[in-house]
Parts: C-alpha cells; structure tokens; sequence
C-alpha cells in the first residue's frame, strides 16, 4: 500500500514541416471564393439529408420503401433513391431482398462495434478527472456474466490508496457496487442469465429494486469502501466507481456520489444514453492484459 503510484507517459517528438511561400500563379476569378462557398454548402447538405435518411432507418428497423423514407424526411423520391444508391455502395444501406425496400447495412454496426472496444481510452480523461477531483480512486468496469470485469483504472496518487489490477474481479457481482447498479438495469430475463439461477433471491431482488430507484450502490469489503453508479451508453452497460480506504470514506458519501453522476452525466451525454439493457456479457471492451 505504501508509496506513489506514478504515470510515466512518453511524448513523441513532433516536427511541424513548413510549406514553403510559393506565390500562387493561377489567374483569380472574382467568383472563385463564391464557387467555394457553394460547394461547400451543397455538401454540408448532402451530409445532412444522407443522416436523415438513416436516422429514418434506425427508427424502422423493418426497413422502408424509397417512397416511405421519401414522405418521412420530406425529400422528392429521386433524390431519395441517389442518396439510398450511395450509402448502399459503402454498407450503411442494404436493400432487404424479396420484400423490397431497404435497412440499415452492416457497416454501421461495424462502426458501433470499433467505437465500443475504444470505450476505454474514451472514458480515460474523465476518470481522471474524477480521481483528481475527489483524490480517490476510480474505475470503469464491466458485467461478465454473474462477476464484475475492471476495464480501467486510475490509482490515486496518494500513499493510503486503493490499488487493485484489471480483470475479473473475485467477487460476485451482487456483492460489489458496481454489480450491484449494473444489475439493476437488467431486464428480469438478462438477471436470471446473469445470476444463473431461474429465480434470484428475493433479498437481491428487494436489494436490486432499492438500487434501481436510487442508482446509486455502496459496498463494504475489508478497509474498502466502494461507490458506483450505472453508465448506460449506447455502446453497452458499464459502472463508474469510487474506492476509497474506509477512514476517508466517513462523512464524504453525499460528495462522491455526486461527483459520480456528473461524471456519469457527462459521459451519457457524450456517447448517449440506453435503456435498460436486454441481456449480460454484453460485447464490449476488454480489459488489458
């Protein structure tokens, strides 16, 4: 426990090439600033009708008619038809087959998926911060079936701190705060998934529901004290936590779980927010190591 945890982080050197100061000798059209202008703004819209075209989509995931997306995002059909074309040649759009019409396309949960494993190093800065802030230390972690799976973590600097690797934790979920709020959000099919059991406990159960209304969850394991809300992102289930040595966790409970949920606010509003999820040992980042 005793000494300072430090952060070596190796800088690269940069070196700024300059462009050289050629005079440019192309002959100036007073309409060329103009021309740019345009085509930048054509583009920009382009952009914003290929979104709604698959923002249409994700809200019917049975897919739609040419004619359907047309009506819905307020375009003629044609120019409806050029769009769906173009992201149907890179994957964002596929035509359903015999029904007709056309769905979403497999790159964008390719998309999802790459952006899911990089919840880590996205998340990174603002445990940080949250360590720094309240000079404890922080983590992120994930449900794994019936355990709790620490993605990251930042020790504090401080020589009573808790340290603890990445991984499996050697706990049951439902004995540490961040399973306990990751539970919570299960539907009750996914909790019986988790737990491995047709009908939980009806302690857990009470105890899961308290969480569920409040969102917050404390545990108590040896000098430990731990605080977790849920991260409920569109990238998958996660828990924020607070561990802190049992002699600095008295009196300060309110603080630190306030901190958490702007913490957790923040990174919802980052990535954006889901439900409750559908079911556990979701596919996500994993641990290093």
């Amino acid at each position: 426990m005793a000494g300072i945890y430090r952060i070596a982080v190796q800088c690269p050197e940069i070196i700024v090439l300059q462009r050289p100061n050629i005079p440019d000798c192309r002959p100036h059209c007073p309409g060329d600033s103009m021309d740019i202008r345009t085509d930048r703004g054509a583009g920009i819209q382009v952009i914003a009708r290929a979104a709604a075209v698959l923002r249409a989509l994700g809200d019917h995931p049975g897919g739609l008619s040419l004619a359907e997306i047309a009506g819905r995002i307020g375009l003629a059909r044609s120019t409806v038809q050029r769009i769906v074309q173009a992201l149907e040649v890179e994957g964002f759009v596929e035509a359903r087959g015999p029904q007709g019409g056309f769905q979403l396309g497999p790159m964008l949960p390719r998309l999802v998926y790459r952006r899911q494993i990089d919840i880590v190093s996205s998340t990174r800065q603002h445990l940080e911060m949250l360590g720094a802030e309240l000079g404890e230390t922080t983590a992120l972690c994930t449900l794994t079936g019936d355990q709790v799976t620490a993605l990251d973590r930042c020790i504090a600097e401080r020589v009573l701190r808790v340290a603890f690797p990445l991984g499996t934790i050697p706990f049951p979920a439902q004995d540490l705060a961040p399973g306990l709020v990751m539970l919570a959000q299960l539907s009750p099919e996914a909790l019986t998934l988790a737990m491995g059991t047709p009908t939980p406990p009806r302690a857990l159960t009470q105890r899961l529901a308290q969480v569920r209304a409040s969102g917050r969850a404390e545990d108590s394991i040896d000098d430990c004290r731990g605080f977790s809300v849920a991260l409920r992102s569109l990238f998958g289930l996660y828990a924020l936590c607070v561990i802190v040595p049992q002699p600095r966790a008295q009196g300060r409970e309110e603080r630190i779980f306030a901190a958490l949920e702007r913490c957790r606010d923040e990174l919802e509003r980052k990535f954006g927010q889901a439900g409750s999820e559908p079911a556990p040992g979701q596919a996500g980042a994993r641990a290093p190591g």
